[in-house]
């Protein structure tokens, strides 16, 4: 059965996308990766710990170490790769050529894949490194379903794993210099500063313009994101991509919030399990990624549906249709949830509550604020809030409210 993959940013990630169904995942290497800045895996130790978790439900769980390093990293990175190998891992998700060479070399028993920097778009290229002792190959973002189907049929002993949802970088596999060029942060060496997702202005001057006056390109109610793509969803056509005979379907973000993962990777279960059903994908699946933020969907380069360039004042195609306002933290016997809030709740009104097993109707009333004082309404921000609950949630659970949609 074709693996489901998600993001874990830290241990909390972790243990929600095995909750919601997801078969493995991946996080980055303490220092070495791409995500460096924001990895909640700060030791190799944390790093155990989910390892440990993940093989004792059952589940896999890859280390991105996909950085490319400069000559002063290459004994701290060596170093530091003997220690987390013997902490187990499933698979190292590695770039460098050179490193994966001395991977090879010392660890001839380490599982490698190849991390989409390296940029692998042709099936020739995938028997190379198949041939060189990797196990899978990430597919660069930016091939065909047609093209991903090829490399398949002519290296059918490699695994292959595709990205089927998240952001979409401007430079499609990552190999991007905007960071370094700006504010000498390397995106490459897991020092990126999103600065393809700041507003930009863009000045154009003329001879025959007045001196000191120039052309600007101003932000409008579409914004001037001239570098941000909408971002990639598969979902719609899963059922083509599961065509190709792909091993493993990729979910980005590392850094999204748990409610995000959970939704997204519940989205994909259902329709994963919906699909080998031969029920076709479901709508509750769909309902699931778009109550999520985004940047407006597109099927990325698998099809010819989306024209490119990208319609930007398409940028919000779809409104959120639901926005989290607490994560429950405890269920107390005595019939309360303890909450960590994180959008105004006010007593009595309608939500919903999102578990593992599905949505269900929820009333907030009973609001007890952090002082231990019943409140009208708890806020954004607090911690150690309760409300009144009739039965024990499930573990990562969330309440949310259901807003108005526009299309």
């Amino acid at each position: 059965m074709t693996e489901l993959l998600a993001p874990a940013g830290d241990l909390e990630r972790m243990r929600i996308a095995f909750a919601y169904g997801a078969d493995a995942v991946y996080a980055g290497q303490p220092a070495f990766s791409l995500r460096g800045r924001e990895n909640g895996f700060k030791t190799i130790a944390i790093m155990k710990e989910g390892i440990e978790e993940a093989h004792a439900l059952g589940k896999k769980f890859f280390v991105a170490s996909n950085l490319y390093p400069h000559n002063a990293k290459i004994d701290a990175l060596q170093k530091a790769l003997s220690e987390l190998i013997e902490a187990g891992p499933d698979a190292l998700i590695m770039a460098d050529p050179g490193m994966i060479g001395w991977v090879r070399k010392t660890f001839p028993d380490q599982v490698i894949h190849l991390s989409v920097q390296s940029h692998a778009v042709n099936w020739i290229t995938c028997a190379f490194w198949r041939d060189l002792g990797v196990k899978r190959v990430i597919l660069a973002r930016e091939l065909k379903l047609r093209e991903v189907a090829d490399i398949r049929a002519k290296v059918p002993d490699l695994e292959l794993e595709v990205f089927v949802h998240g952001s979409v970088c401007m430079a499609q596999s990552g190999r991007c210099m905007i960071s370094n060029y700006y504010e000498h942060r390397d995106a490459n060496q897991g020092n990126c500063n999103n600065a393809c997702r700041f507003p930009y202005e863009l000045t154009a001057t003329s001879p025959d313009l007045p001196a000191g006056e120039s052309m600007r390109v101003t932000e409008d109610e579409h914004g001037t994101y001239l570098f941000n793509a909408r971002d990639l969803c598969a979902l719609p056509i899963l059922d083509k991509v599961l065509e190709t005979g792909v091993d493993s379907l990729k979910i980005e973000g590392r850094t999204r919030s748990p409610y995000y993962l959970a939704q997204v990777v519940r989205g994909y279960r259902l329709a994963l399990d919906s699909l080998a059903r031969g029920d076709g994908i479901c709508p509750e699946a769909i309902a699931a990624v778009l109550s999520t933020d985004s940047r407006a969907w597109m099927s990325g380069f698998y099809t010819s549906e989306d024209p490119l360039p990208q319609k930007l004042e398409k940028g919000r195609e779809t409104e959120l249709q639901a926005e989290v306002v607490a994560q429950i933290r405890e269920w107390d016997p005595s019939g309360r949830i303890r909450l960590s809030v994180r959008n105004k709740i006010e007593n009595g009104e309608e939500l919903e509550l999102l578990t593992t097993k599905g949505v269900e109707p929820f009333r907030a009333t009973g609001l007890v604020n952090q002082r231990g004082q019943s409140a009208d309404a708890v806020h954004s921000g607090l911690e150690n809030c309760w409300v009144d609950a009739k039965t024990e949630p499930p573990p990562w659970s969330f309440l949310v409210r259901r807003l108005k949609t526009s299309v």
